[in-house]
C-alpha cells in the first residue's frame, strides 16, 4: 500500500514539483497558518518560472496550484484577507499570470472597489485585466481609467500603457510622445509600484530599486 508523503517533510525539502504533484491544496491549508501557506504559495509560483523551458505543462500546474491555495486561504481566513486589499489584488494578477481571465478580473475589480483613491498600480491592473480577450471594460471605461492613472504620476509602466492605448486609437503622434516618456521613466527608473502583500514584504523587501505599495 502506497503511503501519503508528509506534507512537512516535503515543504522542508523545497522539492515543489512533488509537492503539487502529490498533495491537495487543502492538506497545505489544513497544515500551515496564513502567512505561512501564502509564503508557500509565493515558493511554487517562483518555482514555476525557473520550470517553464523545461516543462510548460508543470509549470502551468505549479501556478494554478498556488493559485487554488490563495483561493482556499480568501475562504479559510477571510478577516486575514480583508486586512489588505493587496491580497485581493495579488490574487487576480495570479489568475492572470494563468489564463483564468473571468476571475482575475473579478478578484482585481474587487480590490479597486474596495478603496476610495485607487493607487495607479491598481489602476494599471484593473485595465489589464479588464481588456483581455472577453474586454469586461468599456472602450470608455479604459479611457477614463487611463487618465486617471497617468494623473497619478508619469512611470515607465503608466507611459508605456498610454503609448499602447494611443497605438490602438491610431494615434501615432501620441504613441511616439508616450514612448519617448517612456523610455526617459526607464532611465530614471521611474516605476509603478508593485503590488506586493503586505504578508509576503519580508520576502521582496530586499530587492534593491524596487518600490512596493503600502
Amino acid at each position: 500500500m502506497k503511503s501519503h508523503p508528509n506534507v512537512k517533510d516535503v515543504i522542508a525539502s523545497k522539492d515543489w514539483k512533488f509537492l503539487v504533484k502529490n498533495t491537495l491544496p487543502v492538506n497545505i491549508t489544513d497544515t500551515y497558518s496564513f502567512p505561512e501557506t501564502m509564503h508557500i504559495a509565493d515558493h511554487i509560483f517562483n518555482a514555476s518560472v525557473d520550470e517553464m523551458t523545461k516543462d510548460g505543462f508543470t509549470a502551468d500546474l505549479m501556478r494554478d496550484y498556488s493559485v487554488n491555495l490563495m483561493k482556499i486561504l480568501r475562504t479559510k481566513y477571510p478577516n486575514d484577507w480583508r486586512q489588505d486589499w493587496k491580497n485581493e489584488a495579488y490574487l487576480g494578477i495570479s489568475c492572470a499570470l494563468v489564463f483564468r481571465e473571468e476571475e482575475a478580473f473579478a478578484h482585481i475589480e474587487k480590490a479597486y472597489k474596495q478603496l476610495e483613491d485607487p493607487p495607479q498600480s491598481l489602476i494599471l491592473a484593473y485595465i489589464s485585466a479588464g481588456t483581455g480577450p472577453d474586454h469586461f471594460l468599456t472602450t470608455e471605461q479604459v479611457a477614463e481609467l487611463s487618465q486617471n492613472a497617468i494623473e497619478k504620476g508619469i512611470t515607465y509602466e503608466s507611459a508605456l500603457h498610454m503609448a499602447s492605448l494611443a497605438y490602438e486609437q491610431r494615434d501615432f503622434k501620441q504613441q511616439k510622445y508616450w514612448e519617448s516618456e517612456a523610455s526617459r521613466a526607464k532611465e530614471k527608473k521611474i516605476h509603478t509600484p508593485t503590488i506586493i502583500p503586505n504578508v509576503l514584504k519580508d520576502v521582496f523587501k530586499a530587492e534593491k530599486g524596487r518600490h512596493y505599495e503600502e
